[in-house]
């Protein structure tokens, strides 16, 4: 998928990050300076496929008019699920319903009519921090996604964990309590179906079963506990919400500690909706991190902070990866573009 006529064919490059509840785009240049950005919103009941192309189809066609007389601009797009091989065939994507062994980057090729790369979207967020972001001159990064799922996304060595056939660096998707929820990936207890923002609503809503309060829980979303929360006077030991925040941190805790202690990252960065939430669960959730890691490798300090690009960083990712294809760098040019 190479372009033969190197760098000045797509100075430019267009990002599109897949998302549960929105389609983000970023239009940049080889340095990652922003030239334009939008996003298409996506209600969880519009996820159909056919749906999701013609939405990121009208995305793609506005930015490519976006740039004063159109642009040429390589096209890189993130996807949630578990996608696999060359092919980029996406087998299947919990929080995507009928999303099942769909030939992605040959299908949105034709599309849009031109070669598109097509990552996890994870992965691509990590990758953007990693560029132009929070993670800058790391090489031994954890990115979590914490939204509609759970996404991890690591670099260890400087390079991208993919694992065999690209399906490895599936953190979301390890069991935090066996025989637990059921997570949209058909297995139980995941970190996903916890550590989600359905997750903490459903957290919420078992808080305040727990003090027999009748009715239904008032919050439904991620956005409405926190809200509760503030609405209450603040965080309250004996407040319903607190208690699902406090309980939602120590499950995130126990589940990066497992994953601090397999890849040794020197930072972890927090993307997705509930991240812009750091400076309610930031403390908690570093004091139960610190807790549950092996000395060793938190004595030195184990960073840990929201992404620096927020809910665009999948976008920005998608934008990268599309430039190395149409101009692939060397891992010395890479590290030397990431870190400055």
């Amino acid at each position: 998928m190479n372009d033969s006529s190197g760098p000045a064919a797509h100075p430019l490059a267009i990002g599109v990050d897949l998302g549960g509840h929105g389609i983000k785009g970023v239009l940049v240049d080889s340095g990652g300076q922003l030239l334009h950005q939008d996003v298409v919103p996506l209600a969880p009941q519009s996820r159909e496929l056919e749906v999701v192309e013609a939405k990121i189809q009208r995305l793609v066609e506005t930015m490519r008019a976006s740039h004063e007389g159109g642009v040429s601009a390589a096209l890189g797009l993130g996807v949630p699920g578990f996608l696999e091989g060359e092919a980029k065939v996406l087998r299947s994507s919990p929080n995507f319903p009928g999303w099942e062994n769909v030939s992605v980057e040959a299908r949105f090729a034709g599309l849009l009519g031109q070669d598109i790369v097509v990552e996890n979207d994870a992965n691509c967020a990590v990758l953007g921090e990693r560029w132009i972001g929070g993670g800058r001159g790391c090489d031994n990064l954890l990115l979590l996604t914490l939204g509609t799922g759970v996404g991890t996304g690591a670099l260890v060595g400087g390079r991208l964990l993919s694992g065999a056939r690209g399906l490895g660096a599936e953190g979301g998707h390890v069991a935090l309590y066996p025989g637990g929820r059921r997570c949209g990936c058909g297995q139980r207890g995941c970190l996903e179906a916890y550590a989600s923002g359905p997750g903490l609503a459903m957290t919420a809503m078992e808080a305040w079963q727990e003090e027999g309060r009748p009715g239904k829980c008032p919050a439904t979303t991620a956005l409405e506990v926190f809200a509760a929360e503030a609405e209450g006077g603040g965080p309250k030991a004996e407040h319903w919400a607190s208690r699902a925040i406090e309980r939602y941190c120590l499950d995130l805790a126990q589940g990066i500690a497992g994953m601090v202690h397999l890849l040794a990252p020197e930072v972890v960065l927090l993307a997705g909706g509930i991240s812009g939430a750091f400076a309610r669960i930031g403390a908690p959730l570093q004091e139960a991190l610190k807790k549950r890691c092996i000395p060793a490798f938190s004595a030195r300090g184990l960073a840990v902070r929201p992404s620096a690009l927020g809910d665009f960083s999948g976008a920005y990712g998608a934008a990268w990866v599309a430039l190395q294809e149409a101009s692939p760098a060397t891992d010395s040019e890479v590290r030397e573009s990431s870190s400055q």
